[in-house]
C-alpha cells in the first residue's frame, strides 16, 4: 500500500461517520461502565488521565499499579491498589484504562486477571479529548483527514521502504487505532544511535537538546564506547539541570571536562520563553500554565564558533522552532539529525520538510522505539555518514 491508496481508503468513510466512530469507541468497549473507571498506572500518564476525567466530571474508582511501594497509598486523592486487588474488586463493574505508554503487556495482565473491559489510553482520549488540553501528542481522526493533502510533502521525502511503511502505519493507527498495522518497534536502547543508519565518530560533537538528567548522554557514551570529541547538553528545567550536573560530575574528569551543560531552551530566536518546569522529562515551553521564564537560544547562535556532527532533539513539541533556528548549522556542518516526531501529530509530515530545507542532501529515515506512536524519531543523514546500502537506490 502507498500513501494514495491509504488515503483513498480512509477518506471513503464520511467525516460524520468518522466523528461518530471516534466518539463512541470507548463507550462500545466500556458498555454501561463508561463512568466506572480504574486507571492502571499512577505515574505521569495516569495523573494526566485522572485530571482529564475529573474535568469531565468523572471520579475514577481507583488506581492500580505493579509498583508494590505504591499499594495502599493515595495519588491526588485516589487509592492505589495492586492489579490483583483491583481485579478482585472491580473486574465485573468497571472498565480498566491502561495509562502506560507501552501498554500491551499490561492489557494482557488485566485480561489474565479476568478483567474483560480493558481500554488503551488513546481510546479514552478519543472520548474525552475536550477535557485533556495538555495532550497534544494524539489527534482526532477528522483533523488528520482534513489535512490529507499535506501528507505527501513529508512522505515523498522518505529514503527507505521501512520509513514509508512506518509513516503509513502511523497515519492508519491514528485514524483507526488499528494496532495490527504497526510494525514491531526497534529496541529502545538504539534510540538516537541506530547502527543500521550511521556510525558514531570517535571525535563526535554531540548536541543533546532536551538533555533531561543525562539519560541520552548515558546511552550515547555506551554506544560510542566512551569516545567523543565534545558534548553540548541543553536543558532548560532547573531541576533537571541540577541532576544533569550531578551526572556530569560523576564521570571521569577527562570526560566531564568535554561536556558543557547549557541551561537554555532551544528556539528559533534568542529571547525568553514561558516554561512549565516540572523536574521531569516532560518539561517544556508553553503558551499558558507556565511556572517560570527561561532563556532561549538558537543552535545557529550557540554553535557559531564551533560545530556539530550529531544533533538530537527531544524537546516536547518545540522541535519545529528549534529546527528553524538550526538551518545554518545544518547547512554548514552537515550533522546527523535525530529529531523526535511524536509530540504533535503533524510533525510526522512537517519535520521531513524542515530537515530537507536545512540541507537538501539529507536522506530521511523514520524509526520507532516503543508501542503505538511513542518514541518515534526522524533521522536526517548526509550521504557521507550513511551506512552502505541504507537507502533505497532511487531515493
Amino acid at each position: 500500500m502507498n500513501l494514495h491508496e491509504l488515503l483513498t481508503e480512509l477518506l471513503a468513510e464520511p467525516l460524520d461517520q468518522v466523528d461518530e466512530r471516534t466518539r463512541s469507541a470507548f463507550d462500545r468497549m466500556a458498555g454501561r461502565f463508561e463512568r466506572d473507571i480504574v486507571i492502571f498506572g499512577s505515574g505521569y500518564l495516569g495523573k494526566l488521565v485522572l485530571s482529564g476525567l475529573r474535568t469531565a466530571g468523572i471520579e475514577p474508582l481507583a488506581f492500580c499499579d505493579n509498583n508494590s511501594a505504591m499499594w495502599g497509598k493515595q495519588v491526588d486523592g485516589v487509592t492505589v491498589l495492586s492489579p490483583a486487588a483491583a481485579a478482585e474488586q472491580y473486574r465485573d463493574r468497571a472498565v480498566f484504562v491502561v495509562a502506560i505508554y507501552n501498554s500491551a503487556a499490561r492489557q494482557a495482565q488485566l485480561r489474565e486477571l479476568g478483567c474483560t473491559r480493558v481500554a488503551s489510553y488513546p481510546v479514552l482520549f478519543w472520548k474525552h479529548w475536550r477535557s485533556m488540553p495538555k495532550e497534544e501528542r494524539l489527534e482526532l481522526p477528522r483533523r488528520i483527514l482534513e489535512r490529507a493533502d499535506e501528507l505527501a510533502a513529508g512522505y515523498d521525502l522518505l529514503s527507505d521502504e521501512r520509513s514509508r511503511t512506518e509513516f503509513l502505519a502511523q497515519i492508519r493507527w491514528r485514524c483507526l487505532l488499528d494496532y495490527a498495522c504497526l510494525p514491531q518497534p526497534d529496541p529502545a536502547r538504539d534510540m538516537y544511535y541506530p547502527a543500521d543508519l550511521f556510525r558514531l565518530l570517535p571525535d563526535e560533537a554531540f548536541v543533546d537538546c532536551g538533555a533531561f538528567d543525562g539519560d541520552s548522554i548515558r546511552g550515547y557514551l555506551e554506544h560510542a564506547g566512551g569516545n567523543f570529541g565534545r558534548i553540548y547538553a541543553l536543558e532548560a528545567d532547573a531541576g533537571n539541570v541540577s541532576a544533569l550536573n550531578r551526572y556530569r560530575a560523576s564521570l571521569p574528569a577527562d570526560m566531564a571536562e568535554r561536556i558543557e551543560v547549557l541551561p537554555y531552551a532551544v528556539a528559533k530566536q534568542d529571547g525568553v520563553a514561558r516554561f512549565c518546569a516540572e523536574g521531569y522529562e516532560g518539561s517544556k515551553v508553553v503558551d499558558a500554565g507556565a511556572t517560570v521564564e527561561v532563556q532561549c537560544r538558537t543552535l545557529d547562535g550557540l554553535l557559531a564558533g564551533s560545530g556539530a556532527s550529531l544533533i538530537k532533539m527531544d524537546i516536547e513539541g518545540a522541535e519545529l522552532d528549534a529546527l528553524a533556528g538550526a538551518r545554518e548549522i545544518m547547512a554548514r556542518c552537515r550533522p546527523v539529525m535525530a529529531i523526535c516526531v511524536y509530540h504533535k501529530c503533524d510533525h510526522l509530515w512537517v519535520i521531513p520538510q524542515l530537515l530537507k530545507q536545512g540541507n537538501p542532501d539529507y536522506r530521511i529515515f523514520l524509526r520507532r522505539y516503543a508501542e503505538d506512536c511513542w518514541e518515534t524519531v526522524y533521522y536526517a543523514v548526509p550521504a557521507e555518514r550513511l551506512v552502505a546500502r541504507t537507502a533505497d537506490p532511487l531515493s
